[in-house]
């Protein structure tokens, strides 16, 4: 009931960051807005990293590692607020939950076993990506409604986070997970600081820093929960926070009025069930 409950619960913060990073990055676009995201995440990346004091292992092998995992985390963060610039956070997010399939597709080239539930969830998921990229929303003329280029930047997302899944698999029980996420935010802040500040291109509007916060702050908190929840059940702590996608889109629909086509809905239910399949094979 515990790992449940701690999961369910990284689910709706990861969700609320999503949301909020979108929202964010709508505002002033994806660079400036993740380097605040990323500034004000380490009020808790920080204090994580003291209570984990000393890190693990840290030598070139992993120095190259977290490079890999920095410049595919990054990267995904630009390709899911461009998206969500583009079309419907609805749309993006869900389809943006599909790396667990990318990082189960690396490990089959790389030869380890695939069940028939990974198989079918892999085609569910193009299937259900192709459906909701559907162009077009129910609204004629409706903002943020390009849904094709916001989907395939969403699959874009997907396949870089997928390598940013399986990298980090090879180096987080060397150094561990927090420091892992400490020094992967921490060298993605100074690559983004090193190309803004000398434009002088850092500064934001008052009214971005509380999306900035949630968004910093929920990514930052939602994968602690999600390590917790892992010992309790690591297939269970998969499936319920693999839903983060899930509850972004339900907030697009429901608080934000996103309005989709049926055929999109439709492929956003494909997309759940793909992801529910992934994290289960």
């Amino acid at each position: 009931m515990i790992g449940i409950a701690l999961s369910a619960t990284a689910a709706i913060v990861w969700g609320a960051a999503g949301v909020a990073g979108g929202l964010g990055a709508r505002l002033v676009g994806p660079q400036r807005f993740i380097a605040w995201a990323l500034l004000l995440g380490m009020v808790l990346a920080i204090p994580l990293c003291v209570i984990t004091w000393p890190p693990g292992r840290l030598d070139l092998r992993v120095a190259l590692w977290i490079a890999l995992v920095t410049a595919c985390m990054l990267s995904g963060l630009v390709f899911t607020y461009m998206g969500m610039r583009r079309g419907s956070i609805s749309v993006v997010a869900p389809i943006s939950a599909l790396y667990g399939g990318v990082s189960a597709l690396i490990s089959i080239v790389l030869g380890e076993p695939v069940t028939l539930i990974v198989v079918v969830s892999l085609l569910l998921a193009v299937l259900g990506g192709v459906m909701a990229a559907s162009s077009g929303t129910a609204e004629p003329g409706a903002k943020y409604q390009d849904n094709r280029a916001a989907a395939a930047l969403a699959g874009l997302t997907a396949i870089v986070w997928g390598v940013q899944l399986w990298a980090g698999g090879q180096i987080q029980d060397d150094l561990g997970p927090s420091w892992l996420v400490f020094l992967a935010r921490g060298l993605a802040l100074v690559v983004l600081l090193a190309l803004l500040v000398p434009r002088g291109e850092l500064r934001v509007p008052r009214r971005v820093l509380p999306y900035a916060l949630v968004a910093g702050c929920g990514e930052v908190a939602g994968f602690s929960l999600f390590l917790v929840a892992s010992g309790y059940g690591l297939a269970q702590a998969a499936v319920l926070t693999g839903q983060y996608g899930t509850v972004a889109a339900l907030i697009g629909l429901l608080v934000l009025k996103e309005r989709l086509r049926g055929i999109q809905y439709a492929g956003l239910v494909l997309v759940v069930l793909a992801v529910i399949g992934l994290s289960l094979g």
